[in-house]
């Protein structure tokens, strides 16, 4: 679907030249959730420039349905441009224009007629959940009223691939799992390819398929988003996704710290279940079976947007033979089982 071989992007200024994407190599899927994830001046937002063809790269090439962009006229690559939607951080919506009008504005450009344009408009803003706010302005809606009316818009001329650059960084949690829940339906019954930029692994966790997390220019870890969560390689992606799972690594270290000197004859063990083991009593089971008492220390649960991951940081304790079988128990179940700190 879209193929990027060789990307480089090179700016040119008073102080010199700038290197804002190096060598990227890439394929995306039709019909899947791809996710950008960076910090700030990491490269995503001139990558995407590039698949949109605002820019064209420095060098290598960028190809949408076997078209490669650099070899269009510019007249083509506007026509191609039609085919690509586009969602917006801050909505980006006309002020002085009702909801209906903002929808059908993408299509009073490509000259369709007024009769189509009302009716496309109208099965867009039943798409979007927007029925009762037709005849509304900007002004007057939520944050997430604005989003919606910029996914229908971007939406109008029937795209191919939708783009969405910091889409729901403006808006607050609950607003945000709604808008995206409505991306993953517009996936899913549109079999439209999305490419989500973002600075949120929770966002990318939630609905993308695969995620390519970007530094300083370069793609520095990319995969199926469970893969990536679970075994983190690259320093950046590790920091997502602690940020992400919202686990304290110095105030764990200071509860484990406290909890082996009340109990020097415990483990500290760190297990990470996914699928249907976040539902299997392990815990209750393994206390029953081996007869070890169970501290729970921490734990948390994430969606991705295929299966439930949860880690859970326990202390097990009792004489090292119980200890020894309970950590062979655990390890009999579909989970991994990491041993943090052994009992002194």
């Amino acid at each position: 679907m879209i193929v990027l071989e060789g990307i480089k992007k090179t700016y040119e200024n008073k102080k010199g030249r700038f290197e804002a994407l190096k060598t990227i190599d890439l394929t995306i899927k039709k019909g899947e959730i791809f996710g950008f994830v960076g910090y700030s001046g990491a490269g995503k937002s001139t990558l995407l420039r590039l698949i949109n063809g605002l820019e064209l790269p420095s060098q290598g090439t960028v190809t949408i349905d076997n078209k490669e962009l650099s070899d269009l006229s510019k007249r083509a690559i506007r026509k191609e441009r039609q085919s690509i939607g586009m969602i917006f951080q801050h909505f980006n919506l006309l002020w002085s224009r009702t909801v209906l009008e903002n929808i059908m504005f993408p299509l009073e450009i490509a000259n369709v007629t007024k009769e189509k344009r009302i009716k496309k408009a109208k099965e867009l803003i039943e798409l979007v959940g927007l029925s009762d706010k037709e005849n509304a302005y900007p002004s007057q809606l939520s944050g997430g009223e604005k989003q919606r009316v910029g996914i229908a818009r971007a939406l109008a001329n029937d795209p191919k691939v939708l783009l969405s650059d910091e889409a729901t960084s403006a808006l607050d949690p609950q607003t945000t799992d709604e808008v995206l829940k409505l991306l993953e339906k517009i996936n899913k019954e549109l079999n439209v390819t999305i490419i989500l930029i973002t600075h949120e692994m929770e966002v990318v966790r939630k609905i993308c398929h695969r995620v390519a997390v970007m530094d300083s220019g370069e793609i520095v870890e990319e995969g199926p988003v469970l893969d990536v969560f679970k075994q983190p390689k690259h320093m950046v992606t590790k920091r997502f996704v602690k940020q992400d799972r919202k686990m304290d690594k110095k105030e764990m270290q200071e509860a484990m710290e406290e909890l082996q000197v009340l109990y020097p004859e415990g483990d500290m063990v760190q297990i990470l279940f996914q699928g249907s083991s976040v539902n299997l009593p392990i815990i209750t089971e393994v206390s029953r079976e081996t007869g070890v008492d169970i501290n729970i220390i921490q734990g948390s649960i994430q969606s991705t947007h295929e299966v439930s991951v949860g880690t859970l940081v326990v202390q097990v304790l009792g004489a090292r033979e119980k200890r020894q079988k309970a950590l062979e128990l655990f390890r009999s179940y579909p989970v991994e089982v990491e041993v943090l700190l052994n009992a002194k």
